[in-house]
């Protein structure tokens, strides 16, 4: 089956899925969708969104599922990054370069590359679409890489890995517009005593450890295969052991002189 590869617009699945206007809870994601609710279903493909930003309903995150597709080579507008829950993919960029992707792999698509998109089975994934050529006006933290599709691999590239000092180490695999990045994330055990507000939303995909994240009225424990999202104003403290994961930061608020980068 050919088909133009709509299941990156999500736009007729993503009615009433979206976090409500105004909630700031950390939410854990789950496979299947939303508790006793599941995925919103359109043809082949199932969607449930678990965050939509506030100013541009086009930033989105979630777990989406389709049925066997190849497409024609498409050029991305955005970036998006994917963590394969079900089956296999195949990305081809438009030197005919292929990565193979499996459940337990993340890969990033980053924005201003041909690729073409091919998968022989169902596909589950989370997702999130960021980094639109909308938002490309604002400049990167650091130089964007020349677009290329990426495997993200939990111990950093192959003859660099985890880079840093003190407490915490990380290699950042991609920075786009807004501040926006991507990578991998190692702290040693520690306890924040202030609550911190998200200027952002994070994708948090958890590779080893324990993390605890504290709001206010409660908290949430995640491990090993957990994924949990910390929208844009939320109010928590973090407490782990020794933790390593992925992280996606989107939907950054703009830059204020006032207040710094």
């Amino acid at each position: 089956m050919k088909k133009k590869l709509a299941l990156f617009l999500l736009g007729a699945l993503a009615v009433g899925a979206t976090l409500p206007t105004g909630d700031t809870s950390i939410i854990r994601y789950d496979p299947d969708g939303a508790p006793g609710g599941g995925m919103e279903s359109s043809e082949d493909e199932k969607l449930h969104e678990y965050y939509a930003s506030e100013r541009n309903e086009r930033i989105t995150s979630g777990v989406w599922e389709a049925a066997r597709l190849i497409s024609e080579p498409y050029h991305t507008t955005y970036s998006e990054f994917i963590y394969l829950l079900e089956g296999s993919l195949t990305l081809i960029d438009g030197d005919g370069h292929e990565e193979t992707f499996h459940a337990g792999d993340a890969a990033l698509i980053p924005r201003g590359m041909t690729v073409t998109w091919k998968q022989p089975e169902r596909v589950r994934k989370y997702y999130v679409i960021f980094d639109h050529e909308a938002d490309a006006t604002t400049a990167a933290s650091t130089p964007e890489p020349a677009p290329a599709i990426m495997r993200l691999d939990p111990d950093g590239p192959p003859g660099i890995g985890l880079e840093g000092e003190g407490r915490t180490m990380s290699h950042q695999y991609y920075a786009g517009g807004r501040r926006s990045s991507v990578g991998v994330w190692e702290t040693a055990p520690y306890e924040a005593e202030e609550f911190t507000t998200a200027r952002y939303a994070e994708l948090m995909i958890f590779l080893k450890g324990t993390a605890t994240l504290i709001e206010a009225d409660g908290e949430q424990t995640f491990g090993p295969g957990d994924v949990a999202l910390v929208p844009k104003g939320a109010e928590y403290k973090w407490k782990s052991d020794t933790v390593r994961k992925y992280w996606v930061i989107f939907d950054n608020a703009p830059r204020d002189a006032a207040r710094g980068p």
